[in-house]
C-alpha cells in the first residue's frame, strides 16, 4: 500500500513539475530570449526528478532486503522514516556538493582566464568612504567618481607696527573667504585608462577659470609605467600641495620655501611607475610654465617658456601596512626664465625682454586667495620675502625629502637649493645665485590613527588617514543619556626657514613656528586650528624687519 502511495506521490510530483514548467514555457514562447533558459530548467527538474526516483528505488530495495531477511512478504514492510530522510538527506548533499565544485571549478577557471574587458558594463552605484559617491561595472573595468571639495578658512592678525605701512607689506586683515573650491571628475577606463578633472572655482585670472589637474593617462606600459597629457602637480616636493592634494596638509599652508621656490603646477607630458613592489617610484615631467606670470590656467603662448624636472623615492621600510615606514625622496627642477609680457602687467611684448627669475614667499597663512580677475584685489598678497625680478638665463631647483610615520607619531622634513642661473645685476654678469629653505614638523594623533602613504605613487595619501577609529557623533541613547564619538585628534609643530640671500641680492630672511590641531570629524569631514609666528630680517635697504602673528581655523570638506 504504502509503495503504490509513494510511487503515485513521486509521479504526481514529476508530472507536477513538468506541466508547471510547459505552463510558464509555453507563456514565454512568445519571447525567444527565453527559450533556451525553459529548456534549461526543465532538465534541472528532470534530472531532479531522476534523482528522487533513484532515491525510491534505494528505499524499496532496502525495505524487500529487509523483509526477505525476516521472512516476511515485502508488501507487509514499509520504509523506515529515519532512513528515507537520511537517504534523502545524502542524495542532496551529494548533489549540493557537486554544485559547488563546479561552481568554484568554474570561478578558478574564470580567474585564470580573465574576462574580457568591457563584456559587462552593468553600471552601479556605491559609496566610497575615501571619494563618495563611485559608480563601476562588476569587473571594475569602467570606475567613476564625481565629487567637490571646498576649504573654508576664518584668520586673524597681530603685526609689527613698522610693518603696516604700504611701503613695507601693508595692513594684514582679519577675514573669512574660502581658500578653495574644486568639483572634480575622475576614473578609470579599460583598465589602462584613467583622467582627472579639477576645477578651481575659487580664482579667475585674464577671466580663466584656474584649474587644479585636468588630465589623461594611459597606465600599465611596459617599463614606462604611466603617461599623463594635459595639467598636472609637477614632480617635486612632498608637502600635501605639492604631489599629493592640498586637502592633506597637515597645516592649512605650504612651507614658505616650496612658495618661493617650485611651481606646483603646469601643462605637459608626466611619466611615472613604480618597482619592487612599491618600494621604488620615478616620475619625470616636461612642460611649459603656464602658472608662474600667467596665472594658473592651462593657457600660455611664448617661446621658450619650458621646464623639466624628476623625482625619485625609496621606501626602504615599510611595515604592518603602513602604521611603520620611511619615506626617502630627491627631485630636481630645470626652467628657462620666463620673460614677461603685456598680459603679466609689464605693458612690454616677450619677445624683446630678457627673461626672468623671482623668489619669493607670503606669510605662511593667508589673508588673501589670489585673483578675482578685478582690481583692486581682496585682502593683501604682498611677499614678505622677495628677490626682486632678475635678469636671468635659467633656475634650478634640487630637493630632498624625508617622511616617518610610527604608528601615531610622524616626522616630515624638506629641504631644496635653488639657484638663479648667469644673473645680471647691476649690469654686471653676477654668475649663479644660491638661495634656500626648508622645514621640519612632527605630528602625533592622540586618538591612536596614523598617517598613510601612497606607495603607488610615492606621496602622501590624498585622505592624510585612511578613517577615523570612531566617527564623530553625539546623539541621545534610548536610556536619556549620550551617545558620543570623538573623531580622531592630531596635534603637529613645524618650524620652517627660508633665505632669500645671496651677494648682491637681498631678498631677505624669513623663519616660521607653527602649531596646530586638527580634528577629523570622519572620512570626508576635518576642521583645523593654527597659530603661527613669522619673523623676517635680512632685507634690501627700505625694507624693516619685523614679526606677524597669525591664528587660522579652516572647515575642509569633501567627497
Amino acid at each position: 500500500m504504502f509503495k503504490r502511495s509513494w510511487r503515485r506521490f513521486v509521479r504526481l510530483l514529476a508530472v507536477g513539475g513538468v506541466t508547471g514548467v510547459l505552463l510558464v514555457g509555453g507563456q514565454a514562447r512568445a519571447d525567444d530570449k527565453d527559450t533556451e533558459a525553459l529548456r534549461q530548467r526543465l532538465e534541472r527538474l528532470e534530472k531532479q526528478n531522476e534523482e528522487l526516483q533513484n532515491a525510491l528505488k534505494k528505499i524499496l530495495d532496502k525495505t524487500q532486503e529487509t523483509a526477505a531477511e525476516d521472512g516476511k512478504p515485502a508488501k507487509a514492510a514499509e520504509p523506515d522514516k529515519k532512513s528515507v530522510e537520511k537517504i534523502v538527506g545524502d542524495v542532496l548533499k551529494e548533489r549540493d556538493e557537486k554544485k559547488k565544485k563546479e561552481d568554484e571549478a568554474k570561478k578558478a577557471k574564470e580567474e585564470e582566464e580573465g574576462h574580457k574587458v568591457g563584456s559587462d558594463l552593468k553600471l552601479s552605484a556605491r559609496w566610497n568612504l575615501a571619494n563618495g559617491v563611485t559608480f563601476e561595472t562588476p569587473n571594475k573595468d569602467f570606475v567613476s567618481h564625481l565629487g567637490v571639495r571646498f576649504q573654508y578658512d576664518s584668520v586673524w592678525f597681530d603685526q609689527s607696527n613698522n610693518l603696516r605701512p604700504a611701503s613695507q607689506v601693508g595692513n594684514l586683515q582679519d577675514g573669512t573667504f574660502f581658500r578653495r573650491i574644486r568639483p572634480s571628475w575622475d576614473g578609470t577606463a579599460w583598465e589602462v585608462m584613467e583622467w582627472n578633472v579639477e576645477l578651481a572655482l575659487e580664482q579667475v585670472q585674464q577671466s580663466l577659470i584656474n584649474l587644479d589637474e585636468v588630465w589623461v593617462g594611459i597606465t600599465k606600459l611596459p617599463v614606462i609605467g604611466t603617461v599623463r597629457i594635459g595639467h598636472m602637480k609637477v614632480p617635486q616636493g612632498f608637502e600635501g600641495d605639492m604631489v599629493s592634494s592640498s586637502r592633506a596638509m597637515t597645516f592649512l599652508e605650504r612651507a614658505a620655501y616650496t612658495d618661493a621656490f617650485y611651481q606646483n603646477f603646469a601643462s605637459g607630458v608626466w611619466l611615472g611607475n613604480n618597482f619592487l613592489d612599491q618600494h621604488v617610484t620615478y616620475a619625470a615631467m616636461a612642460y611649459r610654465q603656464d602658472n608662474a606670470l600667467r596665472g594658473n590656467n592651462g593657457a600660455d603662448f611664448g617661446d621658450g617658456d619650458y621646464g623639466v624636472s624628476g623625482r625619485l623615492t625609496a621606501l626602504p621600510i615599510y611595515e604592518n601596512e603602513g602604521r611603520e615606514l620611511l619615506h626617502l625622496g630627491v627631485s630636481g627642477s630645470w626652467r628657462k626664465a620666463e620673460k614677461p609680457d603685456a598680459a603679466a602687467g609689464s605693458g612690454l611684448q616677450g619677445g624683446i625682454n630678457p627673461g626672468q627669475i623671482r623668489f619669493r614667499a607670503r606669510p605662511e597663512l593667508r589673508d588673501a586667495i589670489g585673483d578675482f580677475g578685478t582690481s583692486p584685489l581682496p585682502g593683501n598678497s604682498v611677499r614678505w620675502v622677495d628677490t626682486g625680478a632678475l635678469r636671468a638665463d635659467s633656475a634650478t631647483v634640487l630637493g630632498t625629502e624625508f617622511f616617518a610615520v610610527l604608528g601615531p607619531l610622524s616626522f616630515q622634513a624638506e629641504y631644496a637649493w635653488a639657484w638663479a642661473n648667469n644673473t645680471v645685476v647691476g649690469g654686471r654678469n653676477r654668475g649663479d645665485l644660491g638661495f634656500d629653505g626648508g622645514y621640519v614638523q612632527v605630528s602625533y594623533f592622540l586618538t591612536g590613527e596614523n598617517r598613510i602613504y601612497d606607495r603607488r605613487l610615492g606621496r602622501l595619501g590624498s585622505t592624510y588617514i585612511a578613517t577615523p577609529y570612531t566617527p564623530f557623533f553625539a546623539t541621545s541613547g534610548e536610556g536619556g543619556g549620550f551617545l558620543f564619538g570623538r573623531g580622531a585628534w592630531e596635534v603637529a609643530a613645524r618650524y620652517s626657514h627660508l633665505n632669500l640671500d645671496s651677494g648682491v641680492v637681498q631678498g631677505g630672511i624669513m623663519d616660521g613656528i607653527e602649531v596646530g590641531l586638527n580634528w577629523y570629524l570622519n572620512t570626508n569631514l576635518k576642521i583645523q586650528f593654527e597659530y603661527l609666528h613669522n619673523n623676517r630680517f635680512h632685507l634690501r635697504p627700505g625694507q624693516v624687519p619685523g614679526d606677524l602673528d597669525g591664528l587660522g581655523i579652516r572647515t575642509q570638506f569633501f567627497f
